[in-house]
């Protein structure tokens, strides 16, 4: 069962008893990460470099996480960033594969 189901037979037993829904969920997933940035940061203050923690695993495991999205197509008749823009008539660096010998 997945959270939605789930999420979808806890409203139904809350509406049962009268109660309020819970939240949807991942409702205070970017509440929770701001949460997390900031006691990095207060701790990063008060904390003695040698009694840090190393930040670098959880940074990597949050770029991971945020990175596996799938990219939103750009809309029809859109234009890349001019300097994004291949030039057809730009001379290639390395030379034609004829030139290269």
């Amino acid at each position: 069962m997945n959270a939605m189901q789930q999420h979808m037979i806890d409203v139904y037993r809350a509406a049962q008893r009268g109660e309020a829904g819970p939240p949807l969920p991942g409702t205070g997933d970017v509440r929770a990460l701001r949460e997390l940035r900031d006691w990095r940061r207060f701790e990063a203050v008060v904390t003695p470099p040698a009694d840090r923690l190393p930040a670098r695993g959880l940074l990597r495991a949050v770029r991971a996480l945020l990175g596996r999205r799938t990219p939103v197509s750009a809309p029809v008749g859109h234009r890349p960033h001019p300097r994004q823009e291949v030039r057809e008539n730009a001379p290639h660096i390395g030379g034609s594969p004829a030139q290269c010998g």
